[in-house]
């Protein structure tokens, strides 16, 4: 959508994208300043990333999520993206004609990145009408003698769904069961809402050993474009996961990688005020969308930034009313399809945006919609 807005042109307003309205802290950029000086900052660093970085995101995963013994040198390591180090867990967990359960709606890149390994995508629905949670029943009867892993992302984009631990502890005891890789994305961890706990099914002991844990540093601190993310997982899985991201990147960039160090380094006030803000978006979108009832009807999300409505008229397939709102209204939605069957008859809506696009987005959305 983003292209098709960049042909349009004009003046457009993006509900489309997940990129944080706020700029870059001001202790992150001195910390990328400083790097700029320094001469290894133009060179290759170790393949799993600079070794503080490593340290600094292992003492994180076990001090924030409360994982348990975690070995910066053998367990973690750094990528360009967390979708790279989707990519990497992929790579080395399926073949050709594998199967991966995908929690559905799931982000649009992971069923992508399964074809493109020649695997097979298994969309699993999740629970609309109960705020999109899951079924445990409809997992297992996903798995196949085929199937190898589950891969999610915790909190959820699209739906901003945080699953409770049982819930999470349930997906758990079916992948020990049935001898699984769980691969989960918590790219929006620090980003949950009205007291509600992120829990990580890394920090179950015992199913430690097979869950890949994939993170990212774009949203939590304004890095976007720096693509900078991380893994974790234990040392068997890991050693594989390096070999393809050497064949893919070698390593993450340098400077990037100094950005997450300054950003791990400093005091996270800047994390605060961001969910500051952003509970304030979510509070200001659920009411634009509420003075739209005749049209959307939505689950309103626990965490992320994202809200994933069902259009309740006019009635046509998604990427058409996306592609008609964004010509005639000037609005980037993201056609629910993108996100697999269950999203279709939704679009996807980012508050990720400032309040004031919000409010002159929702304008236009409210005029096009009550012309029909």
């Amino acid at each position: 959508m983003s292209l098709l807005a960049d042909e349009a042109g004009g003046d457009i307003i993006s509900f489309g994208q997940g990129i944080p309205y706020f700029d870059t802290p001001e202790y992150i950029k001195d910390g990328i300043r400083a790097a700029l000086q320094e001469k290894d900052t133009a060179r290759y660093t170790l393949e799993p990333g600079i070794t503080e970085l490593r340290e600094l995101i292992a003492k994180d995963l076990m001090t924030r999520k409360g994982i348990q013994g975690v070995n910066f040198r053998r367990e973690v390591m750094v990528n360009s993206g967390c979708q790279e180090a989707i990519m990497c867990a992929l790579a080395t967990l399926i073949d050709e004609g594998d199967e991966v359960l995908l929690l559905s709606p799931s982000f649009a890149s992971y069923s992508e990145q399964i074809l493109q390994l020649g695997g097979t995508p298994v969309f699993v629905p999740l629970e609309e009408e109960r705020g999109w949670r899951l079924n445990t029943q409809a997992v297992r009867d996903a798995i196949s003698k085929k199937t190898k892993a589950i891969l999610f992302s915790h909190p959820s984009n699209p739906t901003g769904t945080v699953f409770t631990k049982e819930e999470l502890r349930s997906l758990t005891d079916i992948a020990k069961e049935n001898d699984l890789v769980v691969i989960v994305d918590e790219t929006y961890d620090f980003l949950t809402y009205e007291g509600i706990e992120h829990v990580s099914p890394a920090s179950f002991p015992d199913i430690r050993d097979r869950v890949i844990l994939c993170g990212s540093f774009s949203k939590k601190y304004a890095l976007t474009g720096y693509r900078v993310g991380y893994a974790f997982a234990e040392q068997g899985i890991m050693d594989h996961m390096l070999k393809v991201h050497d064949a893919l990147q070698i390593c993450a960039p340098a400077i990037s990688q100094k950005a997450a160090i300054a950003a791990l380094r400093g005091d996270q006030k800047s994390v605060a005020e961001f969910r500051e803000k952003l509970g304030e978006n979510r509070e200001r979108m659920c009411q634009k969308l509420d003075e739209l009832s005749d049209f959307f009807e939505y689950q309103k999300p626990d965490g992320a930034y994202y809200i994933l409505a069902k259009v309740e008229k006019p009635q046509m397939p998604s990427v058409e009313l996306a592609i008609k709102i964004l010509r005639e209204a000037k609005v980037i939605t993201i056609p629910g399809i993108a996100f697999g069957p269950a999203g279709e008859g939704h679009l996807r809506f980012s508050f990720a945006c400032s309040p004031e696009e919000i409010e002159e987005g929702f304008r236009r959305l409210a005029n096009w919609f009550k012309a029909l």
